[in-house]
């Protein structure tokens, strides 16, 4: 049987202490050369209200006798009137899916939703970097952000660090303090706050967490003070004087993406090196922390950036690993088997007697 498994089943299965151990093991593997990796491909073609683009990884892990394939498909408008790229839109419903495949018959075991996957993926990873880069004393974060990444940033970052004071900006006052209130709920032993700009969150902070989908800076390398460690989801959340002061970089790797496109236009988000991407050149990448090859935090006075987003999309050490998202569907899949989530599906729909 194959196991259809969706959002709900995989956020009861997952946690920040199950994620963070699936990724850890599959570093380990991919630094002991048990991994095979396709980094991030898009894949884009005009259509008649913008472009559609097609996302997708691969990765197998030996050790897990698992190949899975990750494909997220969207279309993004043509600009509107003074913007300069078109905003992604995926409409009401999502197609984000994981396919997860058993290497030694070659069967399909699943096929999963990734959205709350995904949200775990990316704030676990920069977990996994504070864990070894942030001051073991931390207790306070700026969170920069208050959308779907923000409440998985709060949620890792707490695993990892003491965090007993969070000061929450977005854009958006009624988002920011809705959210707020939400988390403090949600977080009874820990103080959540709304505040009224990104530099009073900043402010005194041991870690500061942006989670936005911004492609301009929202953190300003003026309000940086020694012995902060900063990491984020996007290239250019902090801008070039944070990178030009931090003491010591990790970025997440330096693995190439592809870029396959019919008429690249307007409408295409550009490819686009940030203009830290220098000092990124011989930083070492998190799967050296994992495995002892880079060091971590020196002292309590540095300045530490993990850099998961990497040089940018597309270009340099932004496109991700396969083998993250092989390690995580292993994960839900066996403990949906073990459970007895998911929705049964005959492998005979998707087997065949013709070969190729």
């Amino acid at each position: 049987m194959v196991l259809l498994i969706d959002n709900d089943d995989v956020a009861r299965l997952l946690t920040v202490e199950n994620v963070m151990r699936a990724l850890d093991d599959a570093y380990l593997d991919l630094d002991k050369g048990l991994t095979a990796n396709r980094p991030r491909t898009f894949t884009s073609a005009p259509i008649s209200k913008g472009r559609f683009v097609a996302n997708t990884h691969e990765g197998i892990l030996a050790t897990k006798g698992a190949y899975d394939i990750r494909i997220v498909t969207h279309a993004s408008r043509r600009p509107a009137q003074g913007e300069t790229v078109g905003a992604y839109q995926h409409g009401d419903l999502n197609v984000s899916l994981d396919m997860l495949y058993d290497i030694e018959s070659g069967d399909l075991l699943a096929i999963m939703h990734d959205g709350y996957l995904q949200k775990m993926r990316v704030q676990a990873t920069n977990a996994i970097a504070a864990r070894y880069m942030a001051r073991t004393s931390a207790k306070v974060m700026a969170l920069i952000g208050s959308g779907w990444q923000a409440s998985a940033a709060i949620e890792a970052m707490r695993f990892v660090r003491p965090i007993e004071d969070i000061r929450v900006y977005s854009r958006t006052p009624e988002h920011r303090y809705a959210f707020a209130d939400r988390m403090q709920e949600q977080y009874p032993e820990m103080r959540v706050r709304a505040v009224d700009s990104a530099q009073e969150a900043v402010a005194g902070a041991d870690l500061v967490v942006a989670a936005t989908n911004s492609k301009v800076p929202v953190c300003k390398g003026e309000w940086i003070e020694k012995g902060m460690h900063l990491t984020g989801v996007l290239p250019n959340e902090f801008d070039l004087e944070a990178y030009q002061k931090a003491d010591y970089i990790v970025i997440f790797n330096r693995l190439h993406g592809r870029d396959y496109t019919l008429s690249r236009g307007p409408e295409e988000v550009p490819l686009e090196t940030p203009p830290h991407a220098p000092l990124l050149k011989d930083a070492p990448e998190i799967a050296d922390l994992v495995s002892g090859k880079a060091p971590g935090r020196f002292d309590d006075e540095q300045i530490t950036i993990f850099a998961n987003g990497g040089h940018g999309w597309g270009v340099d050490g932004g496109p991700g690993y396969g083998i993250q998202f092989t390690a995580m569907a292993r994960l839900v899949y066996d403990l949906a088997r073990e459970r007895g989530l998911g929705k049964e599906l005959p492998l005979a729909w998707f087997q065949q007697d013709i070969h190729s």
